[in-house]
């Protein structure tokens, strides 16, 4: 008699938990990410150059003057596979524009860490190319894809060899 006492006093406690974590967060009440697609999303805008580097979240846009010119930057990304893995290839989209000057953009300025504090140097960017350069007025999309582990991580832009930004990202597994 008493383990059924029990037994129903223990499901009501649970389903007024319940009850009470609807009435107290209702629904919509956790916070979501505004940013489906930070291209069209109103993403924040951030000045940097090699003496001010910046720290960003991919979505935001970043103007970059280097001593050769004036470039601003967006990364998106990582874009994974939706399995579960302890390792995923993650993709990055950029969208360089050039405002001023030139600028060369080399894969071997780039450098991610990822989930395991791994240092990962992309070899070339998904077209095949190792690099290219911007003129004024130009706009250029390329990706790097690599296999990172899951977790947070790193991605630095480092021209003329001194970085001026880091991305911080997080690659989830679904």
């Amino acid at each position: 008699m008493f383990s059924t006492r029990s037994k129903k006093l223990s499901t009501a406690v649970a389903v007024m938990s319940v009850a009470l974590v609807g009435i107290i967060f209702p629904a919509g009440a956790f916070a979501t990410s505004t940013r489906h697609n930070p291209i069209h999303a109103t993403p924040n805008s951030l000045n940097a150059s090699q003496k001010h580097p910046v720290l960003a979240i991919p979505g935001d846009i970043i103007n970059v003057t280097l001593k050769t010119g004036v470039v601003q930057v967006q990364l998106v990304g990582p874009k994974v596979p939706q399995i579960s893995a302890e390792a995923l290839p993650g993709e990055f989209d950029f969208t360089f524009i050039q405002k001023k000057g030139s600028c060369v953009i080399d894969v071997r300025d780039f450098g991610i860490l990822d989930g395991n504090a791994t240092l990962i140097r992309p070899v070339q960017f998904n077209d095949g190319s190792k690099r290219f350069t911007l003129r004024p007025g130009e706009k250029k999309t390329f990706s790097i894809t690599e296999l990172m582990a899951v977790g947070t991580g790193t991605l630095r832009w480092a021209p003329l060899n001194h970085y001026v930004v880091d991305w911080q990202f997080v690659e989830e597994t679904a």
